[in-house]
Protein backbone atom coordinates (compact mmCIF):
# COMPACT_ATOMS: atom_id res chain seq x y z
CA UNK A 1 0.00 0.00 0.00
CA UNK A 2 1.31 3.22 -0.98
CA UNK A 3 -0.01 6.65 0.95
CA UNK A 4 0.98 10.29 1.26
CA UNK A 5 3.89 11.52 3.42
CA UNK A 6 1.73 14.44 4.42
CA UNK A 7 -0.34 14.44 7.61
CA UNK A 8 -2.96 14.06 8.97
CA UNK A 9 -4.61 12.38 6.03
CA UNK A 10 -1.81 10.47 4.86
CA UNK A 11 -4.29 9.91 2.13
CA UNK A 12 -3.59 6.01 0.30
CA UNK A 13 -2.35 5.92 -3.31
CA UNK A 14 -2.30 2.46 -4.38
CA UNK A 15 -3.48 -0.56 -3.26
CA UNK A 16 -1.85 -4.05 -4.68
CA UNK A 17 -4.13 -7.37 -5.07
CA UNK A 18 -2.86 -9.04 -2.24
CA UNK A 19 -2.86 -6.18 0.24
CA UNK A 20 -6.93 -6.26 -1.08
CA UNK A 21 -7.27 -10.14 0.35
CA UNK A 22 -5.17 -9.82 3.29
CA UNK A 23 -6.93 -6.59 4.92
CA UNK A 24 -9.85 -7.72 3.39
CA UNK A 25 -10.60 -3.79 1.85
CA UNK A 26 -10.94 -3.57 -1.74
CA UNK A 27 -8.95 -1.08 -3.56
CA UNK A 28 -11.94 1.00 -4.26
CA UNK A 29 -13.03 1.25 -0.89
CA UNK A 30 -9.79 2.42 0.07
CA UNK A 31 -7.77 4.28 -2.76
CA UNK A 32 -8.08 8.09 -2.67
CA UNK A 33 -9.23 8.19 1.38
CA UNK A 34 -7.19 9.34 4.47
CA UNK A 35 -5.43 6.29 5.78
CA UNK A 36 -7.24 5.99 8.94
CA UNK A 37 -10.62 6.26 7.58
CA UNK A 38 -10.16 3.76 5.39
CA UNK A 39 -8.32 1.25 8.26
CA UNK A 40 -9.80 2.59 11.78
CA UNK A 41 -7.71 2.13 14.54
CA UNK A 42 -9.08 -1.42 16.40
CA UNK A 43 -6.29 -2.14 19.00
CA UNK A 44 -7.02 -1.84 22.79
CA UNK A 45 -4.15 0.18 23.39
CA UNK A 46 -6.35 2.59 21.03
CA UNK A 47 -9.68 1.91 22.73
CA UNK A 48 -7.96 2.37 26.25
CA UNK A 49 -5.71 5.27 25.62
CA UNK A 50 -6.79 7.15 22.44
CA UNK A 51 -2.86 6.25 21.09
CA UNK A 52 -2.61 5.46 17.66
CA UNK A 53 0.57 3.26 17.38
CA UNK A 54 0.28 3.39 13.76
CA UNK A 55 0.36 6.95 13.45
CA UNK A 56 3.32 6.88 15.61
CA UNK A 57 5.47 4.93 13.81
CA UNK A 58 4.32 7.15 10.42
CA UNK A 59 5.53 10.15 12.18
CA UNK A 60 8.83 8.83 13.23
CA UNK A 61 9.21 7.37 9.59
CA UNK A 62 9.21 10.95 8.09
CA UNK A 63 11.21 12.16 11.27
CA UNK A 64 14.22 9.68 10.29
CA UNK A 65 13.36 9.32 6.96
CA UNK A 66 14.83 5.63 7.63
CA UNK A 67 12.62 2.35 6.91
CA UNK A 68 11.48 1.13 9.87
CA UNK A 69 9.79 -2.95 10.87
CA UNK A 70 7.57 -3.14 13.68
CA UNK A 71 6.31 -5.67 15.91
CA UNK A 72 3.44 -7.63 15.41
CA UNK A 73 0.47 -5.96 16.27
CA UNK A 74 -3.36 -7.13 16.40
CA UNK A 75 -5.71 -5.61 13.87
CA UNK A 76 -8.75 -8.13 13.17
CA UNK A 77 -10.60 -8.33 9.46
CA UNK A 78 -14.03 -9.91 8.32
CA UNK A 79 -14.66 -12.84 6.02
CA UNK A 80 -17.16 -12.90 3.07
CA UNK A 81 -19.74 -13.67 5.92
CA UNK A 82 -19.15 -10.53 8.38
CA UNK A 83 -17.42 -13.16 11.04
CA UNK A 84 -14.51 -11.30 12.79
CA UNK A 85 -10.97 -12.64 11.86
CA UNK A 86 -8.18 -12.15 14.73
CA UNK A 87 -5.12 -11.53 12.66
CA UNK A 88 -1.55 -10.52 13.87
CA UNK A 89 0.53 -8.43 11.19
CA UNK A 90 4.30 -7.16 11.14
CA UNK A 91 4.72 -3.33 8.95
CA UNK A 92 7.48 -2.35 7.63
CA UNK A 93 7.07 1.58 6.41
CA UNK A 94 9.93 2.39 3.44
CA UNK A 95 10.30 5.99 2.61
CA UNK A 96 9.84 7.36 -0.82
CA UNK A 97 11.77 10.38 -2.26
CA UNK A 98 10.74 12.51 -5.41
CA UNK A 99 13.78 13.69 -7.79
CA UNK A 100 13.89 16.79 -5.30
CA UNK A 101 14.93 14.54 -2.73
CA UNK A 102 11.75 15.15 -0.90
CA UNK A 103 9.78 12.37 1.07
CA UNK A 104 6.74 12.38 -0.62
CA UNK A 105 5.38 8.94 -0.03
CA UNK A 106 5.51 5.98 2.22
CA UNK A 107 5.16 2.15 0.84
CA UNK A 108 3.73 0.33 3.83
CA UNK A 109 4.32 -3.37 3.50
CA UNK A 110 1.99 -5.87 5.68
CA UNK A 111 2.67 -9.44 6.28
CA UNK A 112 0.41 -12.07 7.78
CA UNK A 113 2.17 -12.96 10.60
CA UNK A 114 -0.74 -14.56 12.82
CA UNK A 115 0.01 -18.35 12.64
CA UNK A 116 3.83 -17.27 13.39
CA UNK A 117 2.54 -15.29 16.74
CA UNK A 118 0.33 -18.25 17.85
CA UNK A 119 2.90 -20.42 17.54
CA UNK A 120 5.36 -18.21 19.35
CA UNK A 121 2.41 -18.18 22.42
CA UNK A 122 1.94 -21.90 22.16
CA UNK A 123 6.00 -22.34 22.63
CA UNK A 124 5.95 -19.86 25.29
CA UNK A 125 3.22 -21.83 27.20
CA UNK A 126 4.86 -25.10 26.61
CA UNK A 127 8.27 -23.70 28.11
CA UNK A 128 6.02 -22.15 30.77
CA UNK A 129 4.72 -25.28 31.79
CA UNK A 130 7.98 -27.19 31.63
CA UNK A 131 9.30 -24.77 34.20
CA UNK A 132 7.12 -24.74 36.63
CA UNK A 133 7.18 -28.47 36.34
CA UNK A 134 10.99 -28.68 36.54
CA UNK A 135 10.69 -26.40 39.15
CA UNK A 136 8.40 -28.30 41.45
CA UNK A 137 10.46 -31.58 40.84
CA UNK A 138 13.14 -29.38 41.27
CA UNK A 139 14.86 -30.43 38.30
CA UNK A 140 17.56 -28.02 36.92
CA UNK A 141 19.58 -28.54 33.59
CA UNK A 142 23.10 -27.36 32.62
CA UNK A 143 25.30 -26.57 29.65
CA UNK A 144 28.74 -27.47 29.65
CA UNK A 145 31.40 -26.79 26.64
CA UNK A 146 34.04 -29.00 27.73
CA UNK A 147 37.15 -27.06 25.38
CA UNK A 148 35.99 -23.09 26.52
CA UNK A 149 35.14 -24.91 30.19
CA UNK A 150 32.41 -22.85 30.43
CA UNK A 151 28.63 -24.19 32.44
CA UNK A 152 25.67 -22.45 31.28
CA UNK A 153 22.55 -23.44 34.08
CA UNK A 154 18.87 -22.78 33.76
CA UNK A 155 17.01 -20.61 36.85
CA UNK A 156 16.32 -24.20 38.55
CA UNK A 157 19.81 -25.12 38.94
CA UNK A 158 20.92 -21.69 39.84
CA UNK A 159 18.19 -21.54 42.54
CA UNK A 160 19.58 -25.66 43.82
CA UNK A 161 22.76 -23.85 44.18
CA UNK A 162 22.04 -20.54 44.88
CA UNK A 163 24.21 -18.76 42.77
CA UNK A 164 23.95 -14.77 42.23
CA UNK A 165 22.94 -13.18 38.95
CA UNK A 166 26.29 -12.07 38.44
CA UNK A 167 27.70 -15.44 39.15
CA UNK A 168 24.97 -17.14 36.43
CA UNK A 169 25.90 -14.39 33.93
CA UNK A 170 29.46 -14.75 34.22
CA UNK A 171 29.18 -18.71 33.88
CA UNK A 172 30.47 -21.66 36.01
CA UNK A 173 33.80 -23.40 35.16
CA UNK A 174 33.79 -27.32 35.75
CA UNK A 175 35.46 -25.83 38.94
CA UNK A 176 33.12 -23.78 40.63
CA UNK A 177 30.46 -26.96 39.85
CA UNK A 178 33.21 -29.50 41.56
CA UNK A 179 33.72 -27.03 44.48
CA UNK A 180 30.37 -27.06 45.56
CA UNK A 181 30.13 -31.08 45.77
CA UNK A 182 30.72 -32.41 49.33
CA UNK A 183 34.24 -33.05 50.12
CA UNK A 184 33.85 -36.85 50.44
CA UNK A 185 32.03 -37.57 47.19
CA UNK A 186 34.12 -34.60 45.11
CA UNK A 187 36.57 -37.64 43.88
CA UNK A 188 34.49 -39.97 42.79
CA UNK A 189 32.07 -36.72 40.64
CA UNK A 190 35.41 -35.52 38.93
CA UNK A 191 36.36 -39.42 37.88
CA UNK A 192 32.79 -39.90 36.81
CA UNK A 193 33.20 -36.66 34.23
CA UNK A 194 36.48 -37.30 33.30
CA UNK A 195 35.29 -40.92 32.31
CA UNK A 196 32.43 -39.51 30.37
CA UNK A 197 34.58 -37.40 28.73
CA UNK A 198 37.12 -39.63 27.83
CA UNK A 199 34.88 -42.76 27.50
CA UNK A 200 31.72 -41.21 26.18
CA UNK A 201 29.42 -42.98 28.75
CA UNK A 202 26.20 -41.54 30.17
CA UNK A 203 27.25 -39.72 33.43
CA UNK A 204 25.14 -40.30 36.11
CA UNK A 205 25.59 -40.09 40.08
CA UNK A 206 24.09 -39.23 43.19
CA UNK A 207 26.17 -36.70 45.34
CA UNK A 208 25.94 -34.16 48.27
CA UNK A 209 26.49 -30.57 47.79
CA UNK A 210 27.35 -27.75 50.12
CA UNK A 211 25.67 -24.65 49.45
CA UNK A 212 27.35 -21.10 50.91
CA UNK A 213 25.43 -21.20 54.44
CA UNK A 214 26.58 -24.92 55.32
CA UNK A 215 23.52 -26.75 53.65
CA UNK A 216 24.19 -29.95 53.03
CA UNK A 217 21.57 -31.29 50.18
CA UNK A 218 21.22 -34.50 48.17
CA UNK A 219 21.18 -34.53 43.85
CA UNK A 220 21.08 -36.83 41.10
CA UNK A 221 22.81 -35.60 37.96
CA UNK A 222 22.75 -37.02 34.52
CA UNK A 223 24.24 -35.97 31.18
CA UNK A 224 25.53 -37.49 27.57
CA UNK A 225 28.39 -35.91 25.54
CA UNK A 226 27.49 -34.22 22.37
CA UNK A 227 29.25 -32.48 19.26
CA UNK A 228 28.07 -29.65 17.76
CA UNK A 229 30.10 -28.10 14.92
CA UNK A 230 33.23 -29.65 16.22
CA UNK A 231 32.76 -28.59 20.37
CA UNK A 232 31.82 -31.08 22.79
CA UNK A 233 29.41 -30.36 24.45
CA UNK A 234 28.41 -31.95 28.07
CA UNK A 235 24.41 -31.57 28.69
CA UNK A 236 22.68 -32.31 31.44
CA UNK A 237 19.97 -32.50 34.55
CA UNK A 238 19.86 -32.18 38.22
CA UNK A 239 17.70 -33.61 40.71
CA UNK A 240 17.69 -32.57 44.30
CA UNK A 241 16.85 -35.94 45.75
CA UNK A 242 17.62 -34.73 49.44
CA UNK A 243 13.59 -35.28 50.53
CA UNK A 244 13.80 -39.03 48.70
CA UNK A 245 16.93 -39.91 50.32
CA UNK A 246 15.23 -38.77 53.40
CA UNK A 247 12.85 -40.95 52.90
CA UNK A 248 14.71 -44.10 51.84
CA UNK A 249 17.02 -43.24 55.45
CA UNK A 250 13.45 -42.88 57.40
CA UNK A 251 11.94 -46.64 55.64
CA UNK A 252 15.15 -48.22 56.75
CA UNK A 253 15.29 -47.37 60.04
CA UNK A 254 11.76 -48.42 60.38
CA UNK A 255 12.75 -51.75 58.53
CA UNK A 256 15.62 -51.72 60.80
CA UNK A 257 13.55 -51.36 64.01
CA UNK A 258 10.73 -54.00 62.78
CA UNK A 259 13.54 -56.85 62.64
CA UNK A 260 14.58 -55.90 66.25
CA UNK A 261 10.95 -56.05 66.97
CA UNK A 262 10.26 -58.79 65.39
CA UNK A 263 13.29 -60.54 66.78
CA UNK A 264 12.20 -59.08 70.71
CA UNK A 265 8.53 -60.38 70.00
CA UNK A 266 9.75 -63.82 69.03
CA UNK A 267 11.88 -63.50 72.48
CA UNK A 268 9.29 -62.39 74.58
CA UNK A 269 6.93 -65.40 72.78
CA UNK A 270 9.19 -67.77 73.56
CA UNK A 271 9.58 -66.22 77.54
CA UNK A 272 5.61 -66.04 77.42
CA UNK A 273 5.64 -69.63 76.54
CA UNK A 274 7.81 -71.08 79.19
CA UNK A 275 6.36 -68.65 82.05
CA UNK A 276 3.23 -70.40 80.74
CA UNK A 277 4.77 -74.17 81.07
CA UNK A 278 5.95 -73.00 84.73
CA UNK A 279 2.54 -70.98 85.64
CA UNK A 280 0.78 -74.73 84.79
CA UNK A 281 3.40 -76.75 85.90
CA UNK A 282 2.96 -75.00 89.53
CA UNK A 283 -0.76 -75.05 89.40
CA UNK A 284 -0.83 -78.74 88.82
CA UNK A 285 1.87 -78.72 91.74
CA UNK A 286 -0.32 -76.63 94.02
CA UNK A 287 -3.47 -78.84 92.92
CA UNK A 288 -1.83 -82.18 93.76
CA UNK A 289 -0.19 -80.80 97.31
CA UNK A 290 -3.09 -80.12 98.37
CA UNK A 291 -5.14 -82.83 97.12
CA UNK A 292 -2.24 -84.80 99.12
CA UNK A 293 -2.62 -82.60 102.12
CA UNK A 294 -6.08 -83.09 102.20
CA UNK A 295 -6.15 -86.53 102.66
CA UNK A 296 -3.97 -86.87 105.92
CA UNK A 297 -5.76 -83.76 107.25
CA UNK A 298 -9.33 -85.38 106.53
CA UNK A 299 -8.27 -88.41 108.54
CA UNK A 300 -6.92 -86.14 111.08
CA UNK A 301 -10.21 -84.11 111.66
CA UNK A 302 -12.18 -87.84 111.53
CA UNK A 303 -9.84 -89.50 114.42
CA UNK A 304 -9.90 -85.64 116.25
CA UNK A 305 -14.08 -86.29 116.14
CA UNK A 306 -13.84 -89.94 117.08
CA UNK A 307 -11.96 -88.98 120.16
CA UNK A 308 -13.85 -86.00 121.17
CA UNK A 309 -17.07 -88.36 121.05
CA UNK A 310 -15.91 -90.92 123.41
CA UNK A 311 -14.95 -93.42 120.94
CA UNK A 312 -11.63 -93.90 122.67
CA UNK A 313 -12.79 -93.62 126.70
CA UNK A 314 -13.58 -90.62 128.58
CA UNK A 315 -11.35 -87.92 128.23
CA UNK A 316 -10.75 -84.68 130.90
CA UNK A 317 -11.81 -81.21 130.80
CA UNK A 318 -8.35 -79.87 129.62
CA UNK A 319 -8.17 -83.01 126.99
CA UNK A 320 -11.43 -82.42 125.57
CA UNK A 321 -10.74 -78.58 125.34
CA UNK A 322 -7.30 -78.62 123.98
CA UNK A 323 -8.81 -81.39 121.17
CA UNK A 324 -11.65 -79.02 119.95
CA UNK A 325 -8.87 -76.19 119.43
CA UNK A 326 -6.87 -78.98 117.33
CA UNK A 327 -10.28 -79.74 115.39
CA UNK A 328 -10.93 -76.41 114.63
CA UNK A 329 -7.23 -75.33 113.89
CA UNK A 330 -7.15 -78.72 111.55
CA UNK A 331 -10.66 -77.15 110.15
CA UNK A 332 -9.17 -73.74 109.02
CA UNK A 333 -6.70 -76.04 107.84
CA UNK A 334 -9.25 -78.05 105.31
CA UNK A 335 -10.64 -74.89 104.58
CA UNK A 336 -7.31 -73.21 103.27
CA UNK A 337 -6.60 -76.60 101.08
CA UNK A 338 -10.11 -76.36 99.43
CA UNK A 339 -9.73 -72.78 98.57
CA UNK A 340 -5.90 -73.60 97.51
CA UNK A 341 -7.06 -76.57 95.47
CA UNK A 342 -10.41 -75.08 93.76
CA UNK A 343 -7.84 -71.55 92.92
CA UNK A 344 -5.76 -73.88 91.15
CA UNK A 345 -8.51 -75.33 89.34
CA UNK A 346 -8.94 -72.42 88.28
CA UNK A 347 -6.01 -71.16 87.08
CA UNK A 348 -5.85 -74.58 85.14
CA UNK A 349 -9.40 -74.17 83.70
CA UNK A 350 -10.43 -77.61 85.56
CA UNK A 351 -13.10 -75.57 87.86
CA UNK A 352 -16.16 -77.35 86.16
CA UNK A 353 -19.63 -75.83 86.85
CA UNK A 354 -22.35 -78.16 86.48
CA UNK A 355 -25.00 -75.37 86.39
CA UNK A 356 -28.54 -75.70 87.50
CA UNK A 357 -31.76 -73.41 87.89
CA UNK A 358 -31.30 -71.88 91.30
CA UNK A 359 -33.07 -69.00 93.52
CA UNK A 360 -30.72 -66.69 94.68
CA UNK A 361 -32.98 -66.26 97.79
CA UNK A 362 -32.64 -69.69 99.11
CA UNK A 363 -28.75 -69.85 98.27
CA UNK A 364 -28.29 -66.37 100.61
CA UNK A 365 -30.89 -67.38 103.38
CA UNK A 366 -28.62 -70.88 103.53
CA UNK A 367 -25.29 -68.61 103.90
CA UNK A 368 -27.30 -66.26 105.91
CA UNK A 369 -28.43 -68.80 108.58
CA UNK A 370 -24.70 -70.48 108.88
CA UNK A 371 -23.25 -67.37 109.88
CA UNK A 372 -25.46 -66.26 112.18
CA UNK A 373 -23.37 -67.81 115.42
CA UNK A 374 -20.63 -65.71 113.80
CA UNK A 375 -22.70 -62.35 113.81
CA UNK A 376 -23.98 -62.79 117.18
CA UNK A 377 -20.39 -63.64 118.59
CA UNK A 378 -18.84 -60.36 117.38
CA UNK A 379 -21.73 -58.56 118.18
CA UNK A 380 -22.86 -56.86 114.40
CA UNK A 381 -26.30 -55.63 113.72
CA UNK A 382 -27.03 -57.80 110.68
CA UNK A 383 -29.78 -57.39 108.26
CA UNK A 384 -31.35 -59.21 105.72
CA UNK A 385 -33.70 -57.90 103.07
CA UNK A 386 -35.19 -60.60 100.23
CA UNK A 387 -37.60 -60.05 97.44
CA UNK A 388 -40.51 -61.52 98.06
CA UNK A 389 -40.56 -63.51 93.92
CA UNK A 390 -38.22 -65.77 93.08
CA UNK A 391 -35.28 -64.54 91.71
CA UNK A 392 -33.80 -67.44 89.45
CA UNK A 393 -30.15 -67.67 87.90
CA UNK A 394 -28.42 -70.61 86.17
CA UNK A 395 -25.41 -71.39 87.98
CA UNK A 396 -23.54 -74.45 90.52
CA UNK A 397 -25.04 -74.68 93.57
CA UNK A 398 -21.63 -75.56 95.12
CA UNK A 399 -19.91 -72.55 93.99
CA UNK A 400 -22.17 -70.07 94.06
CA UNK A 401 -22.48 -70.37 97.53
CA UNK A 402 -18.73 -70.89 98.00
CA UNK A 403 -18.23 -67.42 96.68
CA UNK A 404 -21.21 -65.76 98.63
CA UNK A 405 -19.88 -67.51 101.89
CA UNK A 406 -16.14 -66.06 100.97
CA UNK A 407 -18.22 -62.42 100.29
CA UNK A 408 -19.92 -62.49 103.57
CA UNK A 409 -17.21 -64.03 105.78
CA UNK A 410 -14.81 -60.84 105.06
CA UNK A 411 -17.72 -58.67 105.65
CA UNK A 412 -17.65 -60.63 109.38
CA UNK A 413 -14.00 -60.44 109.87
CA UNK A 414 -12.89 -57.07 108.54
CA UNK A 415 -16.21 -55.42 110.66
CA UNK A 416 -15.40 -54.67 114.62
CA UNK A 417 -17.81 -55.69 117.27
CA UNK A 418 -21.41 -54.49 116.62
CA UNK A 419 -20.75 -52.97 113.38
CA UNK A 420 -23.47 -53.36 110.49
CA UNK A 421 -23.75 -55.98 108.00
CA UNK A 422 -26.36 -55.21 105.52
CA UNK A 423 -26.66 -57.99 102.55
CA UNK A 424 -29.87 -57.03 99.89
CA UNK A 425 -30.56 -58.91 97.09
CA UNK A 426 -32.59 -57.29 93.72
CA UNK A 427 -33.39 -57.20 90.37
CA UNK A 428 -31.95 -54.69 87.99
CA UNK A 429 -32.65 -55.29 84.44
CA UNK A 430 -31.84 -58.25 82.83
CA UNK A 431 -29.60 -58.86 86.18
CA UNK A 432 -29.59 -59.41 89.70
CA UNK A 433 -27.55 -57.74 92.31
CA UNK A 434 -26.92 -59.11 95.84
CA UNK A 435 -24.78 -56.35 97.65
CA UNK A 436 -22.71 -57.04 101.00
CA UNK A 437 -22.71 -53.83 102.97
CA UNK A 438 -20.42 -53.24 105.86
CA UNK A 439 -19.70 -50.58 108.52
CA UNK A 440 -16.49 -51.50 108.60
CA UNK A 441 -12.53 -50.61 108.15
CA UNK A 442 -12.64 -49.93 104.66
CA UNK A 443 -10.37 -49.92 101.98
CA UNK A 444 -8.09 -47.38 100.43
CA UNK A 445 -8.86 -46.42 96.86
CA UNK A 446 -5.08 -47.48 96.20
CA UNK A 447 -5.67 -50.83 97.24
CA UNK A 448 -8.76 -51.86 95.20
CA UNK A 449 -6.75 -53.11 92.68
CA UNK A 450 -5.09 -55.86 94.89
CA UNK A 451 -8.73 -57.16 96.31
CA UNK A 452 -9.35 -59.97 93.85
CA UNK A 453 -5.15 -60.84 93.30
CA UNK A 454 -4.28 -64.20 94.33
CA UNK A 455 -2.73 -64.63 97.83
CA UNK A 456 -2.80 -61.13 98.04
CA UNK A 457 -3.75 -59.52 101.42
CA UNK A 458 -4.35 -55.74 102.17
CA UNK A 459 -3.20 -54.70 105.45
CA UNK A 460 -5.81 -52.94 108.41
CA UNK A 461 -6.19 -53.03 111.90
CA UNK A 462 -8.51 -56.34 111.85
CA UNK A 463 -5.82 -58.33 109.13
CA UNK A 464 -3.97 -60.18 111.77
CA UNK A 465 -6.58 -61.19 113.69
CA UNK A 466 -8.94 -61.73 110.62
CA UNK A 467 -6.18 -64.14 109.18
CA UNK A 468 -7.02 -65.75 106.18
CA UNK A 469 -4.76 -67.27 102.71
CA UNK A 470 -5.78 -64.18 100.51
CA UNK A 471 -7.71 -66.69 98.27
CA UNK A 472 -11.28 -66.30 99.08
CA UNK A 473 -11.71 -63.25 97.02
CA UNK A 474 -9.90 -64.45 94.13
CA UNK A 475 -11.71 -67.51 94.03
CA UNK A 476 -15.46 -65.56 94.85
CA UNK A 477 -14.63 -63.78 91.67
CA UNK A 478 -13.10 -66.30 89.09
CA UNK A 479 -16.93 -67.85 89.90
CA UNK A 480 -18.91 -65.06 89.62
CA UNK A 481 -16.45 -65.16 86.53
CA UNK A 482 -17.68 -68.42 84.99
CA UNK A 483 -21.44 -67.72 85.26
CA UNK A 484 -21.15 -64.45 83.12
CA UNK A 485 -21.08 -62.15 85.96
CA UNK A 486 -18.65 -59.68 88.05
CA UNK A 487 -18.13 -58.57 91.37
CA UNK A 488 -18.43 -54.14 91.84
CA UNK A 489 -16.37 -52.72 95.03
CA UNK A 490 -17.11 -49.42 96.79
CA UNK A 491 -15.78 -48.37 99.75
CA UNK A 492 -14.16 -45.41 102.27
CA UNK A 493 -11.67 -46.14 104.65
CA UNK A 494 -13.04 -46.35 108.18
CA UNK A 495 -16.43 -46.05 106.88
CA UNK A 496 -17.49 -49.44 105.60
CA UNK A 497 -17.35 -51.60 102.34
CA UNK A 498 -20.12 -52.77 99.57
CA UNK A 499 -19.57 -55.59 97.39
CA UNK A 500 -22.13 -56.40 94.78
CA UNK A 501 -22.16 -59.42 93.05
CA UNK A 502 -23.84 -58.83 89.48
CA UNK A 503 -25.26 -62.28 87.50
CA UNK A 504 -27.52 -62.34 84.56
CA UNK A 505 -31.23 -63.85 85.35
CA UNK A 506 -32.14 -67.02 84.12
CA UNK A 507 -34.63 -66.57 81.42
CA UNK A 508 -31.84 -64.06 79.63
CA UNK A 509 -29.03 -66.79 78.99
CA UNK A 510 -30.17 -68.21 75.12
Amino acid sequence: MLFEASGPEYRIVEVNETREKLMGVSREHSVGRPLFEAFPDMSPKFKETGINEARTHIQQVIRTKKPKRFEAFRYDTRDDSGEVLVRYWQMTYVPLFDVDGQLSYILSAARDVTDEVRATRRVASVEDRLEAALAVGKVGSWLWDVGADVIRSDKNLTKLFRLTKERLIAGLTLHDFLHATHPEDRRRVEQAIQRTVTQRVPFEEEYRIVLMDGTERWVLARGKVEEHDGRLLLPGVIVDITERRDLQAQVELAYQQDQLNRRAAKILQKRNEELVAIGRSKDEFVALASHQLRTPATAVKQYLGMVLQGYAGDITETQQEMLEKAFESNERQIQIINQILNAARADTGKLAMAPIALDVRLLVNGVWGDMQPAFEQRHHHAVLDMPKTPVTVEADQGYLRMAIENILYNACVYTPDGGTIAVKLTKQGTMCQLSVADSGVGIRKADLGKLFAKFSRIHNPLSVQAGGSGIGLYLASEIVRLHGGSIVVESKLHKGTTFAILLPLMHNKK
